[in-house]
């Protein structure tokens, strides 16, 4: 596997977790947990930003 198409798998794995984080956070009733849930969410996609970015400038 190239190194685009293990960052190409990583950002698909990591939206699945962003996917499953949001999941939770919609089915949880506790205003903390669902928080933190949205926040974990959102720092990963970050982390997916930051790989889209690497994926463009890989040859």
């Amino acid at each position: 596997m190239s190194g685009k198409q293990k960052i190409q798998q990583c950002i698909s794995d990591c939206q699945q977790v962003i996917n499953d984080l949001q999941s939770l956070a919609d089915s949880t009733t506790e205003t903390k947990l669902k928080s933190t849930l949205n926040e974990s969410a959102h720092h990963l996609e970050m982390c997916v930003h930051e790989c889209q970015f690497a994926l463009k400038q890989t040859p």
